[in-house]
């Protein structure tokens, strides 16, 4: 059985589920990779890594607490089941 990758977060915030990370531009700065949503984004980076990283600084925090809130709410409505009993 084939399991969907994990949610995971780009530089700049944005969050993806249900797809590869391997299949994004991604480049190393300080020993960790960093994964960026458009080759456009890449680009930048490339350009000057320090500014690109301290404009995005807060993404990871922000990012995080987004997917807590988004995991927190599937769990509510997973509980939430409305459709119809047969017995």
């Amino acid at each position: 059985m084939k399991q969907n990758p994990k949610a995971f977060a780009t530089l700049c915030g944005r969050i993806f589920r249900d797809t590869d990370p391997q299949y994004f531009p991604s480049a190393q700065h300080r020993r960790k990779k960093i994964l960026l949503c458009t080759g456009a984004c890449l680009g930048a980076f490339l350009a000057d890594p320090d500014v690109f990283c301290k404009v995005h600084r807060n993404s990871d925090k922000a990012a995080a607490r987004l997917k807590n809130e988004i995991e927190h709410l599937i769990g509510i409505w997973s509980t939430y089941d409305s459709s119809p009993k047969n017995d």
